[in-house]
């Protein structure tokens, strides 16, 4: 169980863990947790694994040789993680509050663009439904509407890089400081109004529920024959285009 969001609620709900419960079979259970995520941290690729299983665990130890920690970086996490009043009381509420005025700042501004988000309630993105702006119900025309995108100068990650199965899904990051994220969401609609204007009028536009509950994701990558382009065609927008708003890269703002 990948609980790497445990600690990014910006929703009043009552979170358990899977190691609160008592499972019928724990050598099945295995939990895993890293500080990039809950800590804004993103560069400090630490995690933690807890498991019963002796197989399991002898495999990961095989393997834990040639990727220790450094001792650096263990110094600085066991320092942080010490201040547990710190954490409790000061950190953890800081940021779940920073987190929810930012998730309802992207949640707002693409409800007033006609563009529908997946409902969730921790994390640092969200799923957007930009299927109706789509010249085609195509991974050509997503692939198409992200460059463009990228040529409005933002860069937010289309479905097909996670193996979204329809086309039309982007993820958006939302954790950043309100000012950003108002300027990412002024750049969508310009962008979006130009690209629209190219073959609909943004009036014809059928009205979409500004939440919705579930999208298909594929369970076998069959998005590998796009990564290439991917990179390269990023690779190509940092090279051409200067300050770009990276809906994908924020982090959340604690300080």
């Amino acid at each position: 169980m990948d609980e790497i969001y445990m600690l990014s609620r910006f929703e009043d709900i009552n979170f358990t863990s899977i190691l609160s419960l008592n499972a019928p079979d724990p050598e099945r259970i295995h939990f895993m947790w890293g500080f990039s995520k809950d800590f804004a941290m993103c560069g400090i690729r630490v995690a933690v694994l807890h498991t019963r299983n002796k197989e399991i665990r002898s495999a990961l130890n095989r393997l834990a040789s040639f990727h220790r920690c450094p001792g650096p970086i263990q110094c600085i996490l066991r320092q942080l993680i010490a201040d547990r009043e710190w954490i409790n009381k000061t950190y953890i509420p800081t940021n779940q509050r920073r987190l929810r005025e930012a998730h309802r700042i992207i949640v707002d501004g693409l409800a007033a663009l006609g563009i529908p988000v997946l409902q969730n309630s921790a994390g640092l993105y969200v799923w957007a439904d930009f299927r109706k702006f789509l010249k085609a119900q195509t991974t050509e025309a997503e692939i198409d509407l992200w460059w463009k995108l990228i040529h409005g100068k933002l860069y937010i990650n289309p479905g097909i890089a996670f193996g979204c199965c329809e086309p039309g899904w982007f993820r958006l990051v939302f954790s950043d400081v309100a000012d950003r994220i108002n300027l990412g969401i002024q750049r969508l609609k310009v962008t979006l109004q130009a690209y629209v204007s190219e073959t609909i009028p943004m009036d014809d536009l059928k009205e979409v529920p500004s939440s919705l509950v579930s999208a298909k994701v594929c369970s076998d990558d069959d998005s590998s024959e796009w990564g290439e382009e991917l990179l390269q065609r990023t690779s190509e927008a940092r090279t051409q285009n200067n300050a770009i708003v990276n809906v994908t890269a924020f982090t959340s703002a604690t300080g």
